[in-house]
């Protein structure tokens, strides 16, 4: 048996194989890890963990092993987490075999710290996802409350999770706009998440009418009426020809 299969864990890279017989003394070794002098170095002095430890050691039956996992000590200068297995292999031969877990314990701290920073991270955006959800929870709370007042003079306008608070009056009209409706006040333009026909039914009666499938304007903000189209804030919208007649009655009633 040499040397190298008294090694016996091939997935440590470092390891060191010291063969040493009754009196202690260093027969051979591969000095991986740290010079062992052949015939002048004794185990049990300048290892200092295994001191004291040769009753032990010489009472070992044929192919019996003692083994010391985990240990953390400073080793002839070299300070790291080490394993150590000592095995009969004749009469009065035995083996230390070493194994420095140096690499591998410096790899499972930085996993630790980066799972630490992971752990940081997804703690921050877990409080960011429920502030974020509470906001959302008081804005369509807000926003249902407004919605169902229908003698408010404001509105409130639910746009990119931001609750604006419009005046009916300032408001010139609305856009379809797919699934969307724009609204074009005074001061800009806003796009929410809505339907013309909720739209329509939600306004105040009498202020606004529809001229066409995809505009509703607000009946004071009208500057012309052409045959089939309007004049309003700078821009000439179309009529639709089934909603003339209603934007005609709501202007007679003016």
């Amino acid at each position: 048996m040499n040397l190298k299969e008294l090694k016996c864990e091939p997935f440590v890279s470092k390891a060191q194989a010291i063969v040493f017989g009754r009196d202690g003394l260093v027969l051979e070794s591969d000095n991986t890890l740290f010079k062992m002098k052949k015939g002048d170095d004794n185990v049990f002095s300048k290892i200092y963990f295994f001191q004291g430890m040769e009753e032990i050691v010489f009472a070992l039956e044929d192919s019996d092993e003692l083994k010391f996992n985990c240990i953390s000590i400073d080793l002839l200068g070299h300070d790291s987490h080490f394993d150590f297995r000592v095995k009969k292999i004749s009469t009065d031969t035995f083996c230390l075999s070493v194994y420095d877990f140096s690499e591998q314990y410096e790899r499972v701290f930085e996993l630790q710290q980066e799972r630490n920073l992971r752990d940081i991270s997804s703690k921050k955006l877990e409080r960011e996802n429920r502030r974020i959800q509470e906001e959302n929870e008081v804005i369509n709370r807000l926003y249902k409350q407004m919605s169902q007042s229908g003698t408010s003079e404001f509105v409130l306008l639910k746009s990119d999770n931001l609750l604006v608070n419009v005046d009916f009056k300032n408001i010139n009209y609305f856009e379809a706009y797919g699934d969307y409706v724009k609204v074009y006040t005074d001061a800009k333009m806003y796009i929410i998440h809505n339907r013309m026909k909720n739209i329509e039914e939600e306004l105040p009666p009498g202020m606004f009418v529809r001229i066409h499938r995809s505009f509703i304007v607000q009946i004071n903000k009208i500057k012309n009426i052409e045959q089939m189209s309007i004049d309003i804030a700078d821009r000439i919208l179309p009529i639709g020809r089934q909603h003339k007649a209603q934007l005609l009655n709501q202007i007679k009633q003016l």
